[in-house]
């Protein structure tokens, strides 16, 4: 088979599958190796598909960095169009916050901090490109929840705010248990003690913003 390809799988677009293998592909090779260690060719090979294939899919490795990093939390449903049913609100702000420690307590993403933080002393722009696709995206989205409940009167919250309650939202969520997972110290979360945090949690924020009666 030409460039020694995975064969296409019936009724998709043999461009997008192939992009999904070289995500995946990258994806492997940059927890296995970081991003220093990862070359384009290996991530080629690992996909199946030649060099000249992935660079026309990803413009650089920086590039491929980025889509891997935004890949990842798009599938914990935090992007442009990040949806979540508000008719109740607690009930959508523990949707959200279930959301956001499950990516971030994701094996691979604990992983990937590892990583991020080993290399980040001497390659500073790794640093820069994870939070740009990872962190950043994560925190935009649930300010731009925040914002909608607040223009429908849900929510009181001073524009000026609206990105720190975001912020205060999500890293209560995370609280010690995201560190404790960094250091090894939990190998995971129980279920039972996660749900009863993250609903200490949203009471809280909800006692702060809910529009005085």
């Amino acid at each position: 088979m030409a460039e020694h390809e995975r064969p296409a799988k019936a009724g998709r677009p043999k461009s997008e599958q192939k992009a999904e293998a070289i995500l995946s592909a990258a994806g492997e090779r940059f927890l296995a190796s970081g991003f220093q260690g990862t070359s384009m060719d290996e991530v080629a090979q690992r996909a199946g598909v030649s060099k000249q294939t992935v660079y026309s899919h990803f413009a650089s490795k920086e590039a491929l960095f980025k889509a891997c990093i935004r890949a990842k939390v798009a599938g914990y449903g935090f992007d442009e169009t990040t949806e979540v049913d508000d008719k109740d609100l607690r009930a959508a702000l523990l949707t959200l916050t279930r959301r956001f420690v499950d990516l971030l307590f994701d094996p691979e993403v604990v992983a990937m901090h590892r990583l991020v933080m080993g290399e980040s002393a001497s390659q500073p722009r790794i640093a820069e490109l994870f939070f740009e696709s990872g962190p950043r995206r994560t925190q935009a989205a649930v300010t731009a929840f925040l914002q909608a409940q607040v223009q429908k009167g849900r929510l009181q919250i001073d524009p000026g705010r609206l990105r720190y309650a975001a912020m205060q939202l999500l890293n209560t969520a995370v609280g010690m248990y995201q560190l404790q997972l960094w250091l090894g110290l939990r190998a995971s979360v129980a279920q039972g003690e996660l749900e009863t945090h993250l609903q200490r949690v949203v009471d809280d924020f909800l006692h702060l913003y809910l529009p005085s009666a």
